[in-house]
């Protein structure tokens, strides 16, 4: 039986897994699969563009799709899961982190009424720039997938293949696009955040910063708004707290001032988000 399941949402290279793998030590605490978007996308009958699915685009989700079918098919699924992850632990608690989750809250909400939620945010240029590097290496080192970002404010990342690659805009497309779409992405997503945020009793957001550089301290608090008792437990890995200093090294100089235009073109509406790191 799900009961109080945790979902940590925020955009790609936010910090999400670091924190889920963490919190997945936690004796009371099971991290089910990496992301689940095969789930989410079959059972869930959410799309979600990449490695999982089939699926060439990422939509935004209302409460209207989280139908009574659905909502069974994946409580089914997910009860599934966690007994075959989680049996180790006395009444584990259900996490899954997913950034395609993000454009989907008030969908998830209406799925899961007791949940909690956890948003990782990572400063605007580290995130950039650390996803302009991941793209490169699902290209040419993993899956060959290129990215492709819509102008279509309320949706996520698309996927070529299954879409066509010759059917996008350069510009937008990843590798070899404007990392100010990045930005762009980033900033779309905590918007959509802040304005689902409320319909969770519980939520917390994560800094990445912060989380590097105290790591104990921010779990112990977290595990404290999120209503779950704190443990001893072991961290599963080492942190770098350097990974946040070193954008600079991964982004030309030209990449340096498209992103720096977009900072200040928009920096009113980054500043006034509520869910993100919002260090300029």
């Amino acid at each position: 039986m799900l009961k109080r399941p945790v979902f940590i949402a925020g955009t790609m290279r936010s910090g999400s897994t670091l924190l889920a793998d963490c919190l997945g030590a936690h004796p009371l605490i099971c991290y089910v699969g990496f992301e689940l978007s095969g789930e989410w996308s079959q059972f869930g009958a959410a799309p979600i563009a990449g490695v999982e699915t089939d699926d060439p685009h990422c939509p935004a989700l209302g409460a209207e799709h989280a139908t009574p079918e659905v909502r069974d098919a994946l409580h089914r699924r997910f009860e599934e899961l966690l007994a075959e992850e989680g049996g180790a632990k006395a009444e584990p608690i259900f996490l899954n982190k997913n950034p395609h989750l993000s454009n989907k809250l008030p969908y998830l909400r209406a799925l899961f009424p007791d949940a909690s939620l956890i948003v990782t945010g990572r400063d605007l240029r580290s995130t950039v720039a650390s996803t302009k590097k991941l793209f490169y290496l699902t290209v040419v080192e993993d899956t060959g997938q290129h990215h492709y970002l819509p102008e279509d404010p309320a949706v996520c990342w698309s996927c070529t293949p299954p879409l066509p690659l010759g059917s996008t805009d350069p510009r937008r497309t990843f590798p070899g696009g404007d990392v100010a779409v990045i930005a762009e992405y980033w900033l779309r997503t905590y918007e959509a955040i802040d304005a689902a945020l409320g319909g969770f009793e519980r939520h917390a957001l994560v800094k990445h910063s912060d989380f590097v550089a105290s790591p104990r301290k921010v779990l112990d608090d977290l595990l404290g708004r999120l209503e779950i008792p704190g443990r001893d437990f072991e961290l599963p890995v080492a942190l770098d707290k350097s990974r946040n200093s070193r954008w600079s090294e991964l982004l030309t100089s030209e990449e340096q001032a498209s992103l720096e235009a977009f900072i200040e073109k928009h920096r009113d509406r980054i500043l006034a988000l509520r869910s993100a790191d919002t260090t300029l």
